[in-house]
This record gives C-alpha cells, sequence and structure tokens, in this order.
C-alpha cells in the first residue's frame, strides 16, 4: 500500500501498521483501504486497532474522518456481543485438535464436566487458568484502560 512518502508492503497486517502508516490510511484512504480496519474494528472494538484509531483521531483531527471512526468504533463496541467463555475455551480446544475427553484426563475431570463448562458463559479464573493450561498454554489477563494494558494474571 502507497499513500504519500509511506510504502508498506502489501501483506503487513493492520495491526502491524505503523502509526505513520495508519494514520495516512485514516486521513487519506478510501473505503477499499479501509476495509481491513473496518473488519479488525468489528473483529474487536476494544483491541488494539481500535484503540489506535482512537488515539490517532483525537491527537489529528480529520476532516469528517476522525468523527466517522469513532462513530464506527462506539457504535461496534454498543452492539458487540460479549465473549462467551465457555464457546472460546471449546474452539481453543477445537483448534488444537483436542476431543473433550483428553481435556477431562488432562484436568482429572470427566467429559460431561468439560462439556459442561464449555457450555457456559462465566468460568472463574482459576478453572480458565486450569483449561488454557490443560491445552498447554498459559492464561495472561490483561486490563484494558485507555493509557494501555496492564497485565493482571
Amino acid at each position: 500500500m502507497q499513500h504519500r512518502h509511506l510504502d508498506t508492503p502489501g501483506s503487513t497486517t493492520v495491526e502491524d501498521l505503523s502509526l505513520a502508516a495508519l494514520d495516512d490510511l485514516l486521513d487519506r484512504g478510501d473505503l477499499g483501504d479501509w476495509e481491513p480496519l473496518l473488519h479488525a474494528v468489528a473483529r474487536d472494538p476494544w483491541g488494539p486497532v481500535s484503540e489506535r484509531i482512537l488515539r490517532l483521531v483525537d491527537r489529528h483531527p480529520m476532516q469528517g474522518t476522525s468523527a466517522l471512526w469513532r462513530s464506527w468504533i462506539e457504535t461496534r463496541r454498543a452492539t458487540k456481543e460479549p465473549v462467551h467463555v465457555g464457546r472460546a475455551l471449546g474452539a481453543l480446544r477445537r483448534a488444537r485438535g483436542l476431543t473433550q475427553q483428553e481435556v477431562a484426563t488432562r484436568l482429572d475431570m470427566t467429559q460431561p464436566e468439560v462439556s459442561k463448562l464449555e457450555r457456559r458463559g462465566d468460568v472463574r479464573v482459576s478453572t480458565l487458568n486450569a483449561y488454557v493450561g490443560a491445552l498447554g498454554g498459559r492464561l495472561v489477563v490483561f486490563a484494558r484502560l485507555a493509557d494501555g494494558d496492564t497485565p493482571i494474571v
């Protein structure tokens, strides 16, 4: 993607765009250029792309564009369905090619207990930590505030 003096490879993800490239894209891009940004905001209205866009439109007001982006992000935040923790855990398990029985064995649980866990909308942090550990991962929890992310767990 080329704008002004910036030359960014077309394979660069919106998450990896420099602030200068993102600022230029917001200011001078067209709807086609914005499409990956729109998808990133729709996927995670509270995510890093959304936060970077909001910071940029606050620091560098763009005629018409700033209000448009702020409105899009606020609308997505208002309408975005909360994450269903159990479904997310099940998706993680399936993505790693594990069965509920395999996870149950690692957690010293039964398969029906894992199934029930994957249907819950609310899970204790200790349970979440154990489940992620059973998948071979490590749970990391952040507080996302206006001035950045702060690790909690």
